[in-house]
């Protein structure tokens, strides 16, 4: 299992950096759109839901995720969000099981906003002038940590860090991978260049760590709570897309803001 992760993750890895340093601000959008269709159909595939509720799902985390990219549509994000609250609205009063009819209907729109609206931080972030360095501080500090807190949580985890939502997730996991997360952003300031503060950049570290760390929760507890260990078998040894991306939903946010914030 150890060896097809990390493979999968080499292999993954190159074209990943590629696309991020010379791929452009439309190459990464595409990426990010990309990712976000797939993450979406993944999560509604969760629900089984019907076909004509998961095609509005889709079309919109893809149009919502690549507006973001073009100026002067700033009106599209709520625009795609009004969208989706009139077509919830057609299922009151619509269809013989109301119940499942809205439940469907609910997870895709709920799945349109736990992957795309994060995800449209990324394209923002590359979007600025030094975001090459943004998204490639951002992906490393998140899957350093997750990387360290998987591999010494297997190894030397004893003690359950949220049972309810994961099981084998561990409270010396989660303290190694906050480690980890802290000493990549240290060593990733310097090695691309950006004048960080030593304390600034190791709470930089911990705080989109201990994001990252959150949103990898968040999907287990969803998937738990579907009762399957992975949204699809897309990626060898990683499970699905949004099994690789979950942390990144929560850390990005908090990125963003830490860089409008001007303290990075």
């Amino acid at each position: 299992m150890y060896g097809r992760r990390l493979l999968s993750a080499l292999i993954l890895l190159l074209p990943f950096l590629l696309l991020i340093v010379y791929g452009g601000e439309g190459g990464f959008t595409l990426l990010a759109m990309l990712a976000a269709v797939i993450s979406v159909w993944e999560f509604t595939r969760l629900a089984d839901p019907s076909a004509p509720w998961r095609v509005i799902s889709l079309l919109a985390a893809a149009a919502l995720v690549g507006a973001t990219s073009l100026r002067g549509m700033e009106w599209f994000g709520p625009g795609v969000l009004l969208f989706l609250l009139l077509a919830l609205s057609r299922v009151v009063g619509g269809g013989e099981d109301l119940e499942t009819d809205f439940r469907r209907a609910t997870l895709c729109v709920v799945g349109v906003l736990y992957v795309a609206g994060p995800l449209s931080f990324a394209v923002v972030l590359r979007g600025m002038p030094e975001g090459v360095q943004y998204i490639l501080l951002a992906c490393s500090i998140v899957w350093i940590g997750d990387t360290a807190a998987f591999y010494i949580g297997s190894i030397l985890g004893r003690r359950p860090l949220a049972p309810r939502l994961s099981p084998k997730k561990s409270v010396e996991g989660s303290v190694a991978g906050l480690v980890a997360s802290m000493l990549a952003s240290w060593l990733g300031t310097r090695a691309l260049g950006m004048p960080v503060p030593f304390l600034s950049s190791l709470l930089l570290g911990a705080v989109i760590g201990g994001a990252g760390q959150l949103g990898d929760l968040v999907e287990s507890g969803i998937k738990r709570a579907f009762h399957v260990k992975d949204t699809s078998g897309l990626i060898p040894g990683h499970g699905g897309m949004l099994d690789r991306i979950d942390s990144l939903l929560f850390a990005l946010p908090v990125f963003y803001v830490w860089v409008r914030m001007g303290w990075i």
